[in-house]
């Protein structure tokens, strides 16, 4: 861990709105090996060092769930020379983020597609790490926000059949049941959009957009995001 990764004390205005729950979509990997002149595969190997910063971090401070959107569902369409390392090190990323927990790593998403290597990393670290207590980290792998949705409200439906007020169930079916949801979600690499990472979760969270490659994640830039999230007033329409 170098210098940069250490966590500096945090502002007292950061501290009194800690996030429960920090959402990371963690984009710019393929840019950033681009601009490095890097192949693709060490550009997903520098952003698996990222995920696992921003998830110290977040445990470092107190954090209840951090969240991390590592594949998309549409991301299994890629061409095969770029899914087979994204493959490679997700399955890398999985077993550390098992190793080095002290709660539960939870897999958010859809393995239907998913290959069956990554497919029995993912069951073994889950089993690995169920019995722990503390933060929970979510790694969104085939994740779709859409299908979320839609699996929750189906779900409610059947079991609120003949009942009004099935969506209010909506909640207790996602993919993030009995967890808070995020407070804070930051994006990396400039983009400015949420591609369907917990949508119906991230409704009243903080949306924080950051201009750095995912690669580049440091003590800096948390301490930015917390900044931002800490300025606003939620009033949760009251």
């Amino acid at each position: 861990m170098t210098t940069s990764d250490r966590l500096a004390p945090l502002p007292s205005v950061a501290l009194n709105h800690l996030p429960r729950h920090i959402a990371f979509i963690a984009d710019g990997n393929r840019r950033w090996a681009t601009r490095q002149g890097l192949s693709i595969e060490t550009g997903y190997e520098a952003g698996t060092a990222a995920v696992h910063r921003a998830i110290a971090q977040c445990r470092t401070l107190g954090v209840q769930v951090a969240s991390v959107f590592i594949i998309s569902e549409r991301n299994f369409d890629r061409a095969p020379e770029h899914l087979g390392p994204l493959v490679k090190v997700t399955c890398q990323l999985v077993r550390k983020a098992a190793a080095d927990a002290d709660g539960p790593v939870r897999i958010i998403g859809q393995l239907d597609r998913a290959p069956q290597p990554l497919v029995d990393t993912i069951r073994k670290a889950e089993a690995q790490t169920r019995h722990l207590t503390g933060m929970t980290v979510n790694l969104g792998i085939g994740y779709d926000g859409r299908g979320d949705i839609e699996r929750a409200a189906r779900t409610a439906a059947l079991l609120n059949a003949g009942n009004d007020t099935a969506a209010l169930g909506i909640s207790q079916h996602l993919a993030t049941a009995e967890q808070p949801d995020p407070d804070l979600v930051i994006r990396t690499s400039g983009e400015r959009r949420l591609s369907g990472f917990l949508l119906w979760q991230s409704a009243d969270a903080t949306l924080h957009f950051d201009d750095r490659m995912w690669p580049e994640w440091d003590t800096t830039a948390l301490l930015e995001a917390l900044a931002v999230h800490a300025a606003q007033t939620r009033t949760f329409g009251r």
